[in-house]
C-alpha cells in the first residue's frame, strides 16, 4: 500500500523518497536476494527508496519487537538525515519510537508532520492482551498523546478511531478520516470455480469461509478452530485460513490437537493468485478481540468486499469494521469470541444463497465507490498537501 501510494502520489508530480527498512515481514527473517547494508538506495517506479540497516527478529517477545521498534527508529533518523529537506514526513512507522524519529525529521526540515495512524497504540496491545493497564502503560498512551499534539494533521481508518484519539483531548479537526484502499482492478468477483481452487484440491461443490491476511494477536483467530469444530457435521463446509502471523503456528497445533479436519492453512499467496484466491470464498470471515475493533480496522475486510463476497465479523457491535459492513450492508456481525454463534453465522449464509449474493454485490458497490485506490489517494493527496 505504501508503494502504490509513492507510486500515485509521483504520478501527480509530487517527488516522493519513502525510507524503510529491509523486507522480513511476518517471519523477521531477510528475504533471500537481500544483504543488509547501512543504507541502500534504490529507483521503485516513479519514486525513490532508501533501505536503512535496522534489527531483524521474529518479534514472538516485547523484548524482540522492542528491539527491532528502537533499531529502526535511530536508523531512520539518521538515516533521514542523508536525504535532504522534504517539504512533508509522511509517518507510517512503528508505533512510539518510529513516530517521533519521522516527527524529529520533519522539525529539523521544517516540514509538515502527517501522523498516519493504522493501529491505536499503545490501547492496541492492550486490548489484545499483550500488557496491563499499569503505569508503564499509562506512561506510553501519555507519549503517543503527546506524539499526536505534536502533529500536524492525524489520519486515522475509521470513525471509532477517530474517537478514540479525540478523547485523549486531540482536537477533533486536526484528526481526517480516511481508509485503506484496495485496487478494484486488480481484485474483481469471477467465479468461485478457478484454476487457484482447483489446485489446492476444493471441491466445487465445497462452501469456503476465507480468512486471509496477517493472523496476529488483536485478530483473537484461535476462535476459528472452536468454530470449525461446531460446523464438523457439515462436511460441505471448509474453513480457510490464507496468511501469516504470531498464532499461526498455535492455532494449527490446536487445530491437530481438537482433530479439527474441517480447517486448512495456507501461507501467503502470490500477488497475481490474489483475485483467484478471494474468489475461491463463498464468504470472507474476520475475527477481532472484544476491543480490538476500536483501535484497528483490518484491511482483509476490503479484500472480501472488491472480490464481490459477503463478509461475516466476529467483533463487537463498536467496532469501525461491524459499522462497516452493516451500513452498507454486506454481510453479519456476531459476537467477538464466540464459536457458536460464528459457526451459526456461517451456517445462515451458506444457506441463503440469494442473500449472500446481494450482500456480494453491495460490498463490491461499496468498495468501487469508496475504497478504490484513485479515490482513497486523492483524499491522502488533498491531507499531505494541506489542501
Amino acid at each position: 500500500m505504501v508503494r502504490e501510494l509513492a507510486d500515485d502520489l509521483s504520478a501527480k508530480g509530487h517527488k516522493v523518497t519513502v525510507q524503510t527498512g529491509w523486507p522480513n515481514h511476518p517471519k523477521g527473517k531477510l528475504y533471500p536476494g537481500y544483504k543488509m547494508k547501512w543504507r541502500q538506495k534504490e529507483r521503485d517506479g516513479r519514486h525513490e527508496v532508501q533501505r536503512v540497516a535496522m534489527l531483524i527478529a521474529d518479534k514472538t517477545s516485547s523484548l524482540k519487537r522492542l528491539g527491532v521498534y528502537t533499531s529502526f527508529a535511530a536508523s531512520s533518523f539518521i538515516n533521514g538525515l542523508s536525504l535532504g529537506r522534504h517539504d512533508v514526513v509522511v509517518c507510517l512507522s512503528t508505533p512510539l519510537t518510529g513516530v517521533w524519529a519521522a516527527w524529529a525529521l520533519a522539525r529539523l526540515w521544517r516540514g509538515r508532520f502527517v501522523n498516519v495512524i493504522f493501529d491505536l497504540w499503545p490501547e492496541a496491545v492492550l486490548n489484545a492482551g499483550l500488557v496491563k493497564e499499569n503505569f508503564v502503560y499509562r506512561v506510553l498512551r501519555k507519549i503517543d498523546t503527546l506524539n499526536c499534539r505534536c502533529s500536524d494533521v492525524i489520519s486515522v481508518l475509521g470513525q471509532g478511531m477517530k474517537d478514540q484519539v479525540v478523547a485523549r483531548g486531540i482536537a477533533a479537526e486536526s484528526v481526517d478520516v480516511i481508509p485503506f484502499w484496495i485496487d478494484t482492478q486488480k481484485i474483481q468477483p469471477m467465479s468461485r470455480d478457478n484454476d487457484w481452487r482447483r489446485q489446492q484440491g476444493i471441491a466445487s461443490d465445497t462452501f469456503v469461509a476465507l480468512f486471509a491476511g496477517t493472523i496476529g494477536h488483536v485478530s483473537g483467530a484461535q476462535i476459528l478452530i472452536e468454530t470449525a469444530k461446531h460446523l464438523e457435521h457439515r462436511k460441505d463446509i471448509l474453513i480457510l485460513v490464507v496468511g501469516e502471523g504470531v498464532i499461526k503456528k498455535q492455532m494449527q497445533k490446536m487445530a491437530q490437537e481438537r482433530g479439527a479436519e474441517n480447517i486448512h492453512f495456507l501461507p501467503f499467496q502470490p500477488d497475481d493468485r490474489l483475485k483467484e484466491l478471494q474468489a475461491t470464498a463463498d464468504v470472507g470471515v474476520l475475527t477481532l478481540l472484544p476491543d480490538s475493533g476500536m483501535t484497528s480496522v483490518p484491511s482483509k475486510v476490503l479484500g472480501y468486499m472488491a472480490a464481490g463476497r459477503a463478509v461475516i465479523a466476529s467483533a463487537s457491535d463498536k467496532s469501525d469494521s461491524a459499522r462497516l459492513i452493516r451500513n452498507v450492508p454486506c454481510g453479519l456481525v456476531c459476537p467477538p469470541q464466540d464459536p457458536q454463534a460464528l459457526a451459526d453465522a456461517i451456517l445462515w449464509i451458506a444457506d441463503n444463497e440469494s442473500i449472500r449474493h446481494e450482500y456480494g454485490r453491495n460490498a463490491r458497490d461499496y468498495a468501487e465507490k469508496y475504497f478504490s485506490r484513485s479515490t482513497v489517494v486523492d483524499q491522502y493527496k488533498r491531507l499531505i498537501c494541506g489542501q
